[in-house]
């Protein structure tokens, strides 16, 4: 039997144990060859499509990450192998195999593996591709989709790049195949284990520095987060650490302490059993959880980011297009052009609006605003009932005085202390602007309320009777009194050909505002769904990775244990007992880390949430609920695999 034969032969009899890291490579494979295949498209490096060259830019930075990735796992995959192999090295050493002969048969078996993963990874690649164009069309707002077509170059770049990455940690692995005596190498599954020890000085360690950490996350602000940001990370990893290697074997022996619960039916076999695979176990759990958190915290952040734009987008532009023109008896726009031109396209304008704004200057006692506009009561009025606010009151020379400054990112109050309304209540003079026209008014209330974008109209409005706007209006000069017409329409998030039109159809030349969401929108969504599209293919193959590191972990141990569940059956272990014991056993390696990541996760976004000084907790939960679905779906199908295995031995 050739070296070839052999190795093929070995990979076919142990392909539950490569079946993980097989996966995982095609996988990391296939993404690699999606983004090349993205970067040497002729519609990018042609600069046919708008935001392609940072496109680009973004998926060569990826491209970095995924090889940096790659290297890493392939490291730990095969040192993982070459472990779990020992029995078998020796007794092929017994046999008379050198030194140089096992390096090469396992040299053989590893680039078996990584061929196969590269050619899956680039045939699924190939077919990923077509769907990903067509993504990438849309979000990136490509009138004609971009055509399917995979250059030469990506081809090469995926097959060579990672056949020498995937050879050269072959090779470096190598050093420790061959090292060890014969009888260690047979031996080494039989070596006694000593009982987990802890000590307690290192759980309150780790209770201490998990507790600080958390309430470090919890209280950090915007001025707190230079001083707390690393002391928060280095506390929760240090704790999380010794979560493992301590605080985990000493709950288990106070289980063990509480008769009643440990001599329960299987309770002695899982909590006895649980000593050792949190202990032996720890350093990978540790690694795995905090690689959950940071894949759910960007995650998080991402989806946050996402979803909170459009939210940002209707609280900042109330309007889907608002445009302003100096004061003029003749409109720029005529609104019945609009609506017939959203009837042609499928947009049924839903409300309508025109606004008199004059700008001026307040000064009071204890008030001073060089940017602050004035509209009617009525006017405000109309607005209200478009969004389903209050409407207001005022006679005389009374004034209300609507504040919108304190709008968050979402489209909720920020965070900030209450104001103190009565500062701004009385007698206050308004002055138009570069003239000497002015009048005293009497504020008699303060509110929160956006109703105009403040970008163009001030962050606040003066709300007051239609005889003292008419009087204020006509005597302004056109720069500093405008009318404002303002638009909603249905669908308006696909509408950016309807605004088109509408900026088509204003003069090249005149002293005009727009204000538009769609365009807005259209930036935004631009920006966010193309990093959470990109960055999701990252996070799901660090999931993947997280999760093959547990599996290879199971499987090493895996000849231990059905040694160990055949010598209980001989005593009376029933087979439904096995399964119960082993799914406990199996769910405590998988999920650990997985909770701990989400914990962690938790307190992270309560740090982002304290930061953009509004609630992001709600995106938290959904990526956290999304990722526990997820690895109890791996669970579930390691598992199967784990007990098939097992229970072969123990039926036998």
């Amino acid at each position: 039997m050739t070296f070839r034969r052999l190795a093929t032969s070995n990979i076919r009899g142990s392909w539950h144990r490569y079946s993980a890291y097989f996966l995982s490579s095609a996988f990391a494979v296939m993404i690699f060859f999606v983004y090349a295949a993205f970067i040497y498209h002729p519609d990018v490096v042609n600069g046919n499509i708008r935001g392609g060259d940072s496109v680009q830019k973004m998926m060569v930075a990826c491209e970095y990450l995924i090889i940096i990735f790659s290297f890493f796992f392939t490291l730990y995959s095969s040192s993982a192998f070459l472990k779990s192999r020992q029995k078998e090295f020796g007794l092929l050493t017994l046999f008379g195999m050198t030194k140089t002969q096992l390096r090469r048969l396992v040299f053989y078996e590893n680039m078996i593996i990584s061929s196969l993963a590269i050619l899956v990874g680039i045939g699924i690649g190939t077919v990923a591709t077509k769907l990903f164009l067509l993504a990438m069309s849309r979000i990136l707002g490509v009138e004609s989709p971009m055509r399917f077509y995979i250059d030469s170059s990506a081809i090469i770049l995926t097959v060579v790049g990672y056949l020498v990455l995937f050879a050269a940690i072959s090779l470096f692995s190598l050093r420790k195949v061959g090292r060890t005596q014969i009888i260690d190498l047979i031996h080494s599954e039989k070596q006694p284990k000593t009982p987990p020890k802890f000590s307690w000085v290192l759980v309150i360690l780790a209770l201490f520095s998990l507790v600080l950490g958390y309430g470090l996350a919890f209280v950090t602000n915007i001025e707190l987060f230079i001083a707390t940001a690393l002391p928060t990370i280095g506390f929760t990893v240090l704790g999380t650490y010794f979560l493992y290697t301590q605080l985990s074997v000493a709950i288990i022996r106070l289980l063990q302490k509480n008769k009643s619960f440990y001599y329960r039916r299987t309770h002695l076999l899982n909590v006895s059993q649980a000593a050792y695979k949190m202990k032996d176990n720890a350093r990978v759990l540790f690694n795995v959880s905090i690689l959950c958190t940071v894949i759910l915290t960007a995650t998080a952040t991402f989806y946050a980011f996402d979803q909170g734009m459009k939210q940002q987008t209707l609280a900042g532009n109330p309007y889907v297009f608002t445009l302003g023109t100096p004061k003029n008896d003749i409109p720029v726009l005529l609104p019945e052009l609009v609506k017939g031109w959203g009837q042609d396209d499928g947009f049924k304008v839903t409300d309508y609006a025109e606004v008199r704004h004059v700008r001026v200057e307040l000064k009071g006692k204890q008030f001073e605003d060089d940017y602050t506009g004035m509209i009617s009561v009525s006017d405000y009025n109309r607005l209200a009932d478009i969004l389903h606010t209050d409407q207001l009151s005022v006679t005389g020379k009374e004034a209300i005085l609507v504040n919108q400054s304190r709008y968050g990112m979402y489209g909720t109050e920020v965070m900030e202390e209450p104001i103190n309304e009565k500062k701004y209540i009385g007698p206050m003079k308004a002055t138009i602007n570069d003239t000497e026209h002015s009048m005293v008014l009497q504020v008699t209330k303060r509110l929160q309320q956006s109703v105009l974008d403040p970008g163009y109209y001030g962050f606040n409005l003066l709300v007051v009777e239609d005889p003292v706007i008419d009087q204020m209006y006509a005597a302004s000069p056109s720069r500093t009194a405008r009318t404002i017409q303002l638009y909603n329409w249905s669908n308006w998030e696909n509408s950016i050909k309807l605004e088109q039109k509408i900026r088509d159809h204003l003069p090249k030349e005149g002293s005009y505002s727009i204000t538009s969401r769609v365009e807005m929108w259209n930036d935004y969504r631009h920006a966010t769904s193309l990093t959470l599209f990109i960055g999701m293919f990252i996070s799901l193959l660090f999931f993947i990775a997280s999760g093959s590191v547990i599996y290879f972990k199971l499987f090493t141990e895996l000849q231990d244990d059905q040694a160990h569940f055949r010598a209980l059956t001989r005593i009376g272990l029933s087979i439904k007992e096995i399964r119960h014991v082993v799914t406990v056993q199996v769910g405590l390696i998988f999920f650990a880390p997985c909770l701990v990541g989400s914990m962690h996760t938790i307190f992270a976004m309560k740090t982002l949430s304290n930061l953009l000084m509004t609630n992001v907790m709600w995106y938290a939960l959904i990526v956290v609920g999304m990722f526990v679905l997820m690895q109890t779906i791996y669970f579930l199908a390691a598992r199967r695999t784990y007990m098939k295995k097992i229970l072969e031995e123990v039926v036998i």
